[in-house]
């Protein structure tokens, strides 16, 4: 009861403070705010926590509940202004999860992995780009659409559909501290699908392209500097990795600061450098610093003797990490979206979940798995967002005559899948024994 109070009483400040002018102190303003939305997204997952709910979800529904579509204590303007936070965020989370992935300990478990990888992407592809097909009668955007352009926008939902989001497991396995063969396959296969969605996104986008235009050819130069972009992102994630174990081994001061510095500034130059690229060279390329830091935190960990030193660090400060990037993302969170896509999505979303089942179940039964765990196996693979919403960003600015629309159904399935897939994770390491701190 003494928690509920002071949550209210922070939701009454953060109203205050939300009223007040920045005035010529924007940045002060700014502080404030961010440091009421840390103290009530930690009592609000304090208090799902003792419900046996994620400490997550209690931080997405403080954001949802600020944000603009609720209380709008917090403007769709002021959550674009906090947008560098929530970058900032994701790159120390991909340095965590990372620093996760044991080589000593996936070797035994790689075969699982590859085949969940495959059967889930291959299952969930297919499957949502046949129910995209034939529900063109629910996407209105669709009707002047021929069947093979169908098949392109299908296979655009498909790619989307199979992309997970590592910030949200990662989360959840450090609050529960699971550990175990199950845990292990959940987050290596969650971190490597994402990266290989990005190259499936760039096959899907570039037959689009042909399929919407029948002069336009296939855009090699795409596939390329795709290519490209992971190949570097690879390298500069291995020297970066190499120079933060030196630092530990040698310094062994401020480590917790240090990771921060570290993904703030592989923040800033990626974007710099994507930057300068496209003004100075028209070049699209962009470093993406989730690569970059996840092959980091996974050198540190895996050739380097400071793994546990990094993993320390990397606990020391992860609490309002979280808090932060989840409390922004629930605020980020377009129910005007799921509002006007709502039976779309709902089914999309449903469809997705039982695709993710029978394909994580397969790949599972194929390597063999437990039957108690393969049948659990879908509830890790729920979580959608981060990589899924840049892609989709991506389809706007190729197809501006319909993207505005393919972008709405996929954030409101974003939204649901957002708020659903951490407790279905929790409850899976519960159920497989694997979780030491529910």
């Amino acid at each position: 009861m003494r928690g509920i109070g002071v949550f209210l009483v922070l939701v009454l400040l953060i109203g205050w403070a939300s009223s007040i002018p920045p005035g010529d102190a924007p940045g002060a303003h700014t502080t404030l705010l961010v440091g009421l939305l840390l103290l009530s997204g930690h009592i609000a997952g304090h208090l799902l926590f003792s419900l046996s709910l994620p400490r997550i979800t209690g931080y997405l529904c403080v954001g949802l509940l600020m944000g603009p579509y609720l209380l709008g204590f917090l403007t769709v303007d002021t959550v674009e202004n906090l947008g560098f936070l929530n970058e900032l965020a994701v790159t120390f989370i991909a340095l965590a999860a990372g620093g996760e992935l044991r080589v000593a300990e996936l070797r035994d478990r790689m075969r699982v992995i590859l085949l969940v990888i495959a059967s889930s992407t291959v299952v969930v592809f297919a499957i949502v780009t046949l129910f995209i097909m034939l529900s063109r009668s629910l996407l209105p955007f669709t009707a002047p659409f021929s069947g093979l352009q169908m098949l392109a926008v299908g296979m655009l939902f498909g790619v989307l559909a199979v992309a997970r989001s590592p910030s949200s497991a990662i989360a959840v396995i450090s609050e529960t501290r699971a550990h175990g063969p199950f845990t292990e396959t959940a987050l290596g296969v969650t971190v490597a699908v994402d990266v290989f969605v990005i190259v499936l996104f760039a096959s899907a986008v570039s037959f689009c392209e042909v399929a919407m235009s029948p002069a336009a050819s296939l855009d090699l130069a795409f596939v390329a500097t795709l290519g490209a972009e992971i190949l570097v992102g690879i390298g500069v994630g291995l020297i970066l990795g190499w120079g933060l174990a030196f630092y530990i081994d040698r310094v062994r001061v401020n480590l917790p600061v240090l990771l921060l510095g570290t993904a703030l500034l592989v923040t800033s130059i990626s974007s710099g450098l994507a930057e300068y690229m496209e003004e100075a060279h028209g070049l699209g390329l962009r470093l993406e610093p989730l690569l970059i830091c996840v092959t980091a935190g996974f050198t540190v960990q895996n050739y380097s003797r400071q793994g546990a030193r990094f993993i320390g660090a990397v606990n020391a400060v992860s609490l309002p990490v979280y808090v932060l990037f989840f409390t922004l993302a629930g605020a980020g969170l377009n129910l005007n979206a799921l509002q006007q896509t709502w039976t779309v999505a709902l089914l999309l979303t449903a469809v997705r979940a039982a695709a993710i089942f029978l394909g994580a179940y397969t790949g599972g039964h194929l390597g063999g798995d437990p039957p108690r765990l393969n049948r659990i196996a879908g509830m890790a693979y729920l979580t959608q967002a981060g990589i899924s919403l840049g892609l989709a960003l991506e389809v706007v600015r190729r197809f501006p005559t319909w993207g505005d629309a393919f972008v709405t159904v996929v954030v409101a399935v974003i939204a649901i899948n957002q708020m659903v897939g951490p407790i279905a994770m929790k409850r899976a390491l519960i159920q497989a024994g694997e979780a030491h701190k529910t």
